[in-house]
């Protein structure tokens, strides 16, 4: 795998040692297991390597060019792995990244995740990112992105929401409307 990086625009970069060194570092297993594990956790890919890659690469990975060419390092990467792009332009506002991309496994169904603006217990899930299929709201209320969600943990503990009926009820009516209970209940008087 070393060697089949498609460098496209990022030939000049990669056909330098730090160029080369930078695919060696990437493609190593703990490396590429820090950035699954990220992207599992619905984080960016490279903000878990930071440390790795100043470390070793030095501070040729803070040049514009280098940073751009982990990202498409990282995307071929975890795509063989069975990953699909799911964001770009992600913040970090860290070093040296400021912004990356975020990825899933493909195999791992999921839904959009969505927050009523004056009712943050009052989910919305469907298929799609941009909320086509969500429910109007009243008023000057509107639906807020919260993230994408494919964790059948994160999702009954988090929201009490079972992942695979949800899916099941998107895929009959588009959307799946939840309030999520309170966790803790007001302390009664005594």
């Amino acid at each position: 795998m070393e060697d089949d990086f498609d460098p496209g625009q990022f030939t000049a970069e990669y056909n330098t040692p730090e160029g080369r060194k930078l695919w060696k570092i990437l493609n190593r297993k703990d490396v590429v297991a820090r950035m699954e594990t990220a992207s599992d956790l619905g984080q960016a890919a490279l903000a878990a390597v930071e440390e790795i890659l100043l470390e070793e690469m030095g501070r040729v990975i803070l040049e514009d060019r280098f940073k751009q060419m982990a990202g498409r390092m990282t995307r071929q990467i975890l795509e063989r792995r069975g990953f699909e792009h799911v964001a770009s332009d992600v913040r970090l506002n860290s070093v040296p990244f400021y912004k990356a991309s975020r990825y899933k496994r493909r195999d791992r169904p999921g839904l959009y995740l969505f927050r009523n603006s004056s009712n943050p217990r009052d989910i919305c899930v469907t298929d799609t990112r941009n909320g086509e299929k969500l429910p109007a709201l009243p008023d000057e209320r509107r639906w807020i992105y919260v993230n994408h969600l494919d964790s059948p943990l994160k999702a009954q503990i988090g929201f009490d929401l079972n992942l695979k009926a949800a899916i099941a009820e998107v895929q009959k009516h588009g959307f799946l409307r939840h309030e999520v209970p309170r966790l803790l209940r007001a302390s009664q008087a005594r």
